[in-house]
């Protein structure tokens, strides 16, 4: 008969296993789909700009209101995004306009 210290040490591979199976096959495990920006005013800036940190994918996939837009460019601004006043702007007009709530 199996003791319980038997049965974990014979259980852990496979729980690990399937663990590590489902995590690769995740959608969030960097198989995002390929996203394309809406065509706009904007759509140019968000590639040049948003995209060096971030995947289409993470843009494209919320709808915030302007509000939070604007909060989340200016978090980005502070975290370095380089984006001038102006740029700021459009990029805020064009991600309520296309991926507003």
């Amino acid at each position: 008969m199996l003791r319980r210290r038997d049965l974990f040490r014979l259980a852990a591979p496979w729980s690990l296993l399937l663990t590590t199976g489902s995590l690769l096959l995740s959608p969030a495990a960097g198989q995002q789909q390929a996203q394309t920006l809406a065509e706009g005013n904007g759509a140019n800036l968000v590639q040049a700009k948003c995209t060096l940190c971030h995947d289409l994918g993470n843009i494209t996939s919320i709808r915030q209101s302007r509000e939070a837009w604007e909060d989340t460019i200016k978090v980005m601004i502070r975290r370095g995004a380089p984006i001038s006043p102006e740029e700021e702007i459009i990029l805020l007009d064009y991600l309520t306009k296309h991926y507003g709530k």
